[in-house]
């Protein structure tokens, strides 16, 4: 059976705090008519007030919201070029020279260790003193 002391620090205590922190989340702070604007989260400062849509983003979002979002909806072609068959080959045997220069370095030889096998002997321990007295 567990002391009174330890019942308490491990079990009331992170009950309490749960009740507690769920409190918290039962209320989004405007205070309802029985508070009257005596809100716990507000004067804690646990409540956020909505901070107002930076201009660049209010700038790429359309002035009316669509009613669906889209789906399918091709996007504008792109402005790079395609590349010619010359930049295609060449951009592939590039590909093909890293890869074989990685192969190379994986099939090289692993180099010789120093370890000749033998593990090296514990150091002694220190003596053990004489208790104080």
């Amino acid at each position: 059976m567990p002391s009174g002391r330890l019942f308490l620090c491990h079990r009331l205590i992170p009950a309490a705090l749960i009740v507690v922190g769920l409190a918290a989340c039962a209320t989004d702070g405007t205070g309802s008519a029985q508070t009257q604007g005596a809100s716990a989260p507000r004067s804690i400062g646990v409540v956020t007030t909505i901070q107002p849509v930076p201009e660049f983003v209010s700038a790429s979002r359309p002035a009316t919201a669509p009613e669906f979002i889209p789906v399918g909806v091709t996007p504008p072609p792109r402005g790079t070029d395609r590349r010619s068959a010359e930049d295609v080959k060449k951009l592939e045997a590039d590909l093909d020279a890293q890869r074989a220069r990685s192969r190379s370095y994986a099939a090289r030889p692993a180099p010789k260790s120093s370890y000749d096998g033998k593990l090296p002997p514990r150091p002694a321990r220190p003596p053990k003193e004489p208790a104080a007295e």
